[in-house]
């Protein structure tokens, strides 16, 4: 009996332990399902935000909460973050999303962030913050948005004909795209062919459509990069090549694709609000960049006088020059940089620029931008070396970003360069035309130059000449600077009407 009754009692205790086991394995299971619940909650969160952002890409700046509506276990609430940069405590303002909300600089410039809560667990959840019950669940992640930009191409055009202002061509009739709705684009505007030493080594957007040369040596894309570069023709390539003499594309589809429409900014006068006072400049400026001391040159013309100073590097990255609002000055690029012009630029929000850097900068003129001399960080130590580190330069026109050439007399097809112009010249920028061109001055001028080494990225709403093939100016060699998909210039603008995307979700600490 005694023996019996022992047996009994351990049967007795390892139900007791199995039943135990058992219950706690339920427990557990059921914290990891609404773990897991709480988590697709707040991925719903985000899926959510983005769609609406598809339906209005305004919609962020109105600042509200997104919360679901749906009854049951599952829940996300969405708020938006204040710009890292930012004062601690700032919130959103939807009187000043802008400033409130977009990073001005580094790796996530540009962005705006959500965070986003889940819960799980509970049936009417009316809020997931502050949850502690041991049924409920909260995961959060924040989420990075980014806008499809200009910096995301090595070269991009919105049309690929020569900017109306430089060949006196009607404005109406070529400000359209290669052919639109059947109709092709006027005789008169005079579209810039892709010959065979016009490669594109990088990733590249055109609204328009292109007109290429049939061979395989004109190349677009980087070979063997790994993934396979973005070429985006929306319009097509024309004339129609035969097979086996089409262009090289070095894409995943070893062809080009059709993308989102893109389109810069009328000006960069927005610009205007964002620069320190200190580095806000009035009329024609010359800029030498010292990337060793970190200062800047500074010479500025007012009434003939040019009078010079040096300032240190802007602490925001932003240097804006704008007009006195009397410019006269009308650029002609046959006849330009010549010993008057400057006189002539004195009222305009023009800026000569040259020099080194080891810190990010972005410069802008509210006409144009003339790159007066090679440009460079200081972390290239040779020329037409890839440049390491974070700092990048971004160099933005309302009207026309150009490469100083001087002609002598003679002018077009048949003078000489003049003193000044520059050999081989390396450019490590961004460049960013919102109304009209890249282009070099009096291209059609003197000796052929070399190549226009530019390390970075092109965008322009017309495609503007640099020269003519074998006879004057420059043959392009233009690299994509692959740090500026990370790290973007300070205030470097954006296409208008363009997606959010996510770029980055990340879990806060305890999230």
């Amino acid at each position: 009996m005694i023996i019996a009754l022992g047996v009994m009692l351990v049967t007795s205790l390892l139900l007791v332990a199995a039943f135990t086991a058992v219950d706690g394995d339920i427990s557990v299971s059921h914290e990891n399902v609404t773990h897991q619940q709480a988590y697709y909650a707040a991925l719903s969160g985000v899926q959510e935000y983005e769609y609406k952002l598809e339906a209005n890409s305004s919609y962020w700046e109105n600042c509200e909460p997104l919360t679901s509506n749906e009854e049951g276990g599952e829940r996300y609430e969405v708020t938006l973050l204040a710009a890292e940069d930012e004062p601690k405590g700032t919130t959103c303002s939807a009187s000043n999303p802008f400033e409130t909300e977009i990073e001005s600089s580094g790796v996530a410039a540009n962005t705006f962030r959500v965070l986003v809560v889940g819960c799980a667990g509970e049936a009417n959840l009316t809020s997931c913050q502050g949850q502690n019950k041991s049924n409920v669940s909260t995961r959060s992640i924040v989420a990075t948005f980014k806008l499809t930009g200009f910096l995301d191409y090595v070269f991009f055009t919105q049309y690929e004909d020569i900017d109306p202002t430089l060949d006196n061509t009607n404005q109406t009739n070529c400000t359209k795209y290669y052919e639109e709705k059947g109709v092709k684009r006027a005789a008169e505007c005079q579209t810039l062919i892709f010959t065979k030493e016009d490669s594109v080594t990088g990733p590249m957007h055109t609204d328009d459509a292109a007109n290429v040369t049939c061979s395989k040596e004109l190349t677009f894309g980087r070979k063997s990069h790994a993934p396979p570069d973005t070429v985006e023709i929306n319009g097509g390539t024309w004339p129609s090549c035969t097979a086996g003499n089409e262009p090289t594309y070095y894409t995943e589809s070893k062809t080009f694709a059709r993308g989102t429409e893109l389109v810069a900014p009328e000006s960069d006068e927005s610009l205007g609000a964002y620069v320190e006072s200190t580095d806000k400049f009035t009329g024609v400026t010359e800029l030498t960049l010292n990337g060793t001391t970190n200062e800047i040159t500074v010479a500025n013309w007012k009434n003939k006088v040019k009078t010079e100073g040096k300032i240190p590097w802007p602490k925001n990255g932003l240097i804006y020059v704008e007009g006195s609002g009397s410019c006269t000055y009308k650029y002609n690029v046959e006849s330009s940089d010549s010993s008057s012009e400057m006189g002539e630029e004195e009222k305009c929000g023009t800026v000569y620029v040259e020099g080194t850097y080891s810190k990010s900068l972005t410069v802008a003129g509210s006409d144009d931008v003339i790159i007066k001399g090679s440009i460079s960080p200081t972390s290239v130590t040779k020329l037409g070396n890839a440049p390491t580190g974070t700092a990048t330069l971004g160099l933005i026109a309302t009207d026309f970003v150009r490469v100083y050439h001087p002609c002598t007399t003679g002018g077009m097809g048949s003078g000489t360069n003049g003193t000044g112009s520059l050999t081989n010249p390396w450019i490590y920028a961004a460049i960013l035309s919102t109304s009209h061109s890249f282009v070099v001055d009096n291209y059609k001028c003197g000796a052929t130059l070399g190549n226009l080494n530019m390390y970075g990225a092109i965008a322009q709403k017309f495609r503007g000449p640099v020269g003519q093939v074998g006879s004057h100016g420059y043959t392009k060699e233009y690299i994509y600077d692959q740090r500026l998909a990370t790290e973007e210039p300070p205030y470097y603008l954006s296409p208008l009407r363009t997606g959010w995307k996510v770029s980055r979700e990340t879990a806060p600490t305890g999230g």
